[in-house]
């Protein structure tokens, strides 16, 4: 939950800081007493985006801390996955922005990005604005809170459906290539062979462009190196007393001479030493290299030639040669698939048989546990709006499949509208009175009971949580004037 809010800048606050409670806590003023900045410092601290508007006129900088004590270890894995470990049970997140419209986030005083924040934002707190119940009768928000209640299960599950899709999706793409058009698929063909033989033609090697340019480098300035070489020799190595290394020597012999009198004369001669060495070592060094050099044109048109054919191809298939060989690979991949498509593509289609099957088989496992998720949250929603003025409300999370004659998933024996979450469409059934049927949310709910019912799922979703289960991390949850539009005795339940 939060601990600690702490505000300096923002808008017309100057500097505040709310220290939090646990349980509930109310924050309650006049219109323009600045109630919505302790909500929009909350969002700074969830990672949306920053404006220099938002800074406090003659500021420089508005920053928003926050100090959370999280409950469960959601956090942790978000925390761990971006190399960053939790040094203890709670965490510290800081806002800055800055009038040069520079934007920084820290979480424990270690750098971070608004992304990571928002990634980490629905294990600290959740904000719910006015008029944000309107948002339960749309069908996504209704799937999206039912597998909330599956907490990190629902997130395996459906990262394991939505790789299946995934798997489906491709080859009913490469099966529509290879049992496309005729026509066109000759097109295609024709179009890749000629990208497959002029790459192999080539005869690309990963990384030759950056030997070659250092070639070519050498090549174009080899008088210019070949005098550098020769002075430097001559410099260092010349005949008589007349190089460095004589000189380095008969410095050397000097300060031996002087060592019993002169206390900095042993390290002085230590040093002196070591670069005789070195420069000893140096020597067939430069000689070989001096001896190497030599200007070559033909060499270097060779170069030049080698280098203008890669940088076609560069620019056709890729900026190196990497690039290249992989844009090679694919066209091979996918003309060897189009050749062989007078075989029918049978092995392709085969092979979409059985991804299909393992992404129906994952689906039904999604859906199972879904059945089992709606089942606790319509328990959670029904304990609570009794408690909320609604005693004889029912409602149910029923989970429903819609054809689709043109999908390839059956369920079975009919075809189903599926995709990377599943087959399932989520309804929320509601009745408010004795009597009536059960109808989906949007077509019998008013705004009063949906208030209610948003309220309700909220605190469902949080029992789950402290009961330990597979629900979501508790976090504090923030209500922005979520009684906006209601009165009366609906009011003062809601309250």
């Amino acid at each position: 939950m939060l601990i600690e809010l702490h505000i300096r800048n923002l808008a017309v606050v100057e500097e505040a800081t709310i220290d939090l409670g646990t349980g509930f806590n109310v924050l309650s003023g006049e219109t323009g007493a600045g109630k919505s900045i302790v909500v929009d410092s909350l969002a700074l601290l969830s990672g949306v985006r920053a404006s220099t508007d938002q800074i406090r006129t003659g500021a420089e900088t508005l920053s928003v801390t926050g100090v959370f004590e999280p409950g469960g270890d959601g956090f942790k894995a978000v925390l761990e996955e971006a190399g960053l470990e939790p040094e203890s049970d709670q965490i510290v997140i800081r806002r800055e922005v800055t009038r040069s419209g520079r934007n920084r986030a820290y979480i424990d005083d270690r750098p971070a990005t608004a992304r990571l924040l928002a990634d980490l934002a629905p294990h600290l707190v959740r904000i719910h604005g006015q008029r944000e119940e309107l948002g339960l009768v749309d069908p996504e928000l209704q799937r999206t809170w039912l597998d909330r209640m599956g907490g990190a299960k629902a997130e395996k599950l459906l990262s394991r459906v939505a790789e299946a899709w995934e798997a489906v999706d491709a080859l009913r793409a490469r099966l529509h290539r290879v049992r496309g058009d005729a026509s066109e698929r000759l097109r295609r063909i024709d179009n890749l062979r000629f990208m497959v033989e002029e790459i192999d033609g080539a005869g690309c090697e990963v990384g030759e462009e950056e030997a070659l340019r250092q070639e070519r480098n050498v090549l174009r300035h080899a008088e210019s190196i070949s005098h550098a070489l020769g002075d430097a020799t001559a410099a260092l190595f010349g005949d008589g007393d007349d190089g460095g290394h004589a000189a380095v020597s008969r410095a050397l012999q000097g300060l031996e001479g002087v060592m019993e009198w002169e206390p900095g004369a042993a390290a002085w001669v230590s040093e002196l030493r070591e670069i005789e060495i070195r420069l000893g070592e140096l020597e067939p060094e430069l000689s070989r290299r001096f001896e190497e050099v030599e200007a070559d044109p033909r060499r270097l048109d060779a170069v030049e030639e080698r280098l203008a054919t890669l940088e076609r191809l560069f620019k056709k298939y890729g900026g190196n040669t990497e690039a290249v060989l992989e844009t090679w690979a694919q066209a091979a991949q996918e003309l060897q698939e189009l050749e062989d498509a007078a075989s029918g593509g049978e092995e392709l289609e085969a092979e979409l048989g059985r991804a299909l099957e393992a992404y129906v088989d994952m689906a039904r496992q999604l859906s199972t546990a879904r059945a089992q998720w709606g089942a606790t949250l319509a328990s959670g929603v029904i304990g609570h709006v009794k408690e909320l003025a609604l005693e004889k409300a029912r409602f149910e999370a029923r989970l429903e499949l819609r054809p689709a004659t043109s999908s390839p998933v059956k369920i079975d024996g009919v075809a189903v509208e599926a995709g990377p979450l599943g087959v399932d469409h989520v309804v929320y059934d509601f009745s408010p009175n004795p009597g009536e049927e059960l109808r989906p949310l949007a077509k019998v709910a008013s705004g009063g009971e949906l208030s209610r019912l948003y309220l309700a799922v909220q605190l469902a979703s949080r029992d789950v949580a402290r009961a330990g289960l597979e629900g979501p991390s508790e976090a504090t949850l923030v209500f922005d004037e979520v009684d906006a539009g209601i009165s009366g005795a609906e009011a003062a339940v809601l309250g």
